[in-house]
């Protein structure tokens, strides 16, 4: 009963220490964060992540670093290294390779931890997620405005458009890094397989791409498989013709693009739920239909992930507080009847993902 008691404070330290980061670990009433901490740590990794900071790729750090808060002689350096290095290989932790050296900090739930449990995900473990999710992180990351995907147009609904910011088309963000280039397993999508829903939009689940830093994190563990740039594109186009969502970091430095549907991603499927994902979501685009070219086949409405869409007098009509600007209902549209238009506030995204963490952080202070 005493060892239960103290692996439980371990994990409440645990937890108010990750509470700390930009988007942090906020304590539930359902008990569901110490639940999920007790699935992914062990008491011993708990004291561990204790020791880092958090970092995405700006803040991480040497293991000589982190070693110098050790207050204790229990552990020796090595050892020290080689739990870092298991919490890297299991998705607890950001890990970096540079030059040699092994850099180290604590990462988000999302985006984070739950993204590199790709392909080795559980019952038990889905369950914890979805209880701490709903209960814990989604509130979390809404009521900070923490948005860290940014829904870019696909090509084809914005290819006559003149003005495209480079923000905001796929080719031109590719430019931004300069690789390695990475394709993994969609999570989301692995979940619902498990739970007998699997999508309806791609029987594909290849479909995830990250680039840079973030590619090389999935190729050293393993979680990813390396591709070229004319395979990312190449995959970047089938996503684009399966109807799929394309949500990029919201960085100008690009480190990934998430290829989303409204029926597995964590994300679209709880603002599916909500009256206004078009005002919720950050998107420079909104979708308008010419009435006089529309012939109410209804093809925009069955490719619209966020049921934005309905006939009214055979015509299609889109609701713009649900609108997020996908471009999918203006490629598919067989009359082209539908088209892109800016929003009056165009959105720039940030230098950088640290760029962008140091402004939640800034809002997460002026809300204490």
């Amino acid at each position: 009963m005493a060892s239960n008691i103290e692996d439980i404070a371990v994990y409440r330290k645990l937890q108010e220490h990750l509470d700390k980061m930009p988007i942090g670990f906020p304590t539930t009433k359902s008990g569901s964060d110490i639940r999920i901490l007790k699935k992914l740590f062990t008491p011993q990794e708990a004291e561990v992540a204790m020791l880092l900071k958090f970092g995405w790729e700006r803040d991480l750090e040497t293991l000589d670093t982190i070693y110098d808060r050790v207050t204790d002689n229990k552990i020796s350096k090595e050892e020290l290294g080689n739990i870092l290095d298991e919490m890297g290989q299991k998705g607890l932790i950001m890990t970096k390779k540079h030059k040699d050296q092994k850099y180290y900090g604590n990462a988000l739930l999302m985006v984070g931890i739950f993204e590199f449990q790709v392909n080795r995900l559980d019952m038990d473990f889905i369950e914890d997620f979805h209880d701490y999710f709903d209960e814990g992180w989604l509130p979390e990351t809404l009521k900070l405005k923490g948005a860290q995907l940014r829904t870019i147009p696909i090509e084809k609904s914005i290819e006559f458009e003149s003005q495209v910011s480079e923000f905001d088309k796929v080719e031109e963000l590719l430019k931004t890094t300069d690789g390695p280039y990475m394709v993994a397993n969609c999570i989301c999508k692995q979940l619902k397989d498990m739970e007998e829903h699997p999508c309806k939009v791609t029987d594909r689940r290849e479909v995830c791409m990250g680039f840079g830093h973030a590619a090389n994190l999935y190729i050293d563990q393993g979680w990813g498989r390396e591709i070229t740039k004319e395979e990312a594109i190449n995959i970047l186009n089938q996503n684009q013709e399966d109807g799929l969502v394309l949500q990029a970091d919201n960085s100008q430095k690009l480190t990934f693009i998430c290829s989303c549907c409204s029926c597995c991603c964590e994300g679209l499927s709880r603002f599916l739920k909500i009256p206004n994902p078009g005002k919720m979501m950050i998107s420079n685009y909104y979708a308008e239909v010419v009435a006089d070219d529309c012939t109410g086949c209804e093809t925009c409405i069955q490719i619209c992930p966020m049921e934005a869409i309905r006939l009214v007098d055979d015509i299609a009509k889109i609701k713009q507080k649900r609108c997020i600007g996908c471009g999918n209902c203006v490629a598919k549209c067989p009359s082209d009847a539908i088209n892109l238009h800016k929003k009056d506030r165009q959105f720039t995204p940030f230098p950088t993902m640290d760029d962008l963490f140091d402004k939640i952080m800034e809002r997460k202070i002026a809300q204490k």
